[in-house]
C-alpha cells in the first residue's frame, strides 16, 4: 500500500504594532485593627480616586474595580523558643484598571489628578492596542503565508508539487499583545509627583508580537 506523501511546515507570525491604547492599573491598600473604621476610611480613599477623573473627562464607572478582598493579617513574631501570630488588623484591598485611548499628555493628567488626592495607591501603567482581535487574526494571517512560502519553496527544491491542505493545528494560547514600555509608581513616588513631571510629551515602544502553527499539505508528483 502506497503511503501518503505529506510536508508539515511551521508558519510563524511577526508584527510590529503601534500602541493606541493604555491601561492605568491601581492597587489600593487599608490596614486599620479596627474593621469598621478600616472600611470607612478604605471607602473614602476609594470614593476619592473615583471622584479624581472626573475632571478628565471620565466617568466614576470608567474606573473599573476588579475585586475587593478583606481578610485579617497576621505576622510572624518570634516569642520564646517559637514563634507567635500576632493580629496587625484588617487588610482591605482592592485593584482598579482605568483605559482609554494612548495620548501621553492626558495619561500625565491621570496621575497628575490621582497624585493629588493624596490617597498614593500603587500605579502600574501598561501600554496596549484597542483591538486586540485584529491583531491575533493578522498574526495566523501572517502565519499561514510564511508557512505556505516555506513549504512552496521545500516543494520547489525536491521537484514535487504542493498538494491539497490537509490540517492546521494551532494552540490557542493567549497572545500577549503588551509593548516591553513600562511606567510604575510607588506611593512614596507618588506623594512628591507634580503635574511637570507627569505630562511629559513620549511615545511608547511598538510592540512586538509573534505568533505560530503548524500546517500539512499532501504532496503530489
Amino acid at each position: 500500500m502506497e503511503r501518503n506523501r505529506e510536508i508539515t511546515v511551521k508558519g510563524i507570525g511577526n508584527l510590529k504594532v503601534p500602541v493606541d491604547y493604555v491601561e492605568v492599573h491601581l492597587t489600593l491598600e487599608e490596614l486599620d485593627k479596627d474593621y469598621e473604621n478600616g472600611y470607612e476610611n478604605f471607602t473614602k480613599k476609594l470614593m476619592k480616586l473615583q471622584k479624581c477623573i472626573l475632571p478628565i473627562g471620565f466617568e466614576m464607572s470608567d474606573l473599573k474595580m476588579r475585586e475587593l478582598l478583606v481578610a485579617p493579617k497576621y505576622d510572624s513574631v518570634r516569642k520564646n523558643d517559637g514563634y507567635a501570630e500576632v493580629f496587625k488588623g484588617y487588610n482591605f484591598a482592592t485593584e482598579m484598571k482605568l483605559s482609554f485611548d494612548f495620548d501621553s499628555k492626558k495619561l500625565g493628567k491621570v496621575i497628575s489628578e490621582i497624585s493629588a488626592t493624596k490617597v498614593n495607591p500603587i500605579i502600574k501603567v501598561e501600554f496596549t492596542v484597542k483591538d486586540k482581535e485584529a491583531v491575533k487574526n493578522n498574526l495566523l494571517a501572517a502565519a499561514a503565508k510564511d508557512a505556505k512560502a516555506k513549504a512552496s519553496i521545500l516543494c520547489d527544491a525536491m521537484d514535487v508539487k504542493l498538494g491539497q491542505l490537509l490540517t492546521i493545528n494551532y494552540n490557542w494560547d493567549e497572545v500577549t499583545i503588551y509593548s516591553g514600555a513600562r511606567y510604575e509608581m510607588a506611593r512614596y513616588n507618588l506623594c512628591e509627583c507634580s503635574d511637570e513631571m507627569t505630562c511629559a510629551d513620549f511615545t511608547p515602544d511598538d510592540i512586538s508580537v509573534n505568533d505560530d502553527a503548524c500546517f500539512v499539505w499532501a504532496i503530489d508528483g
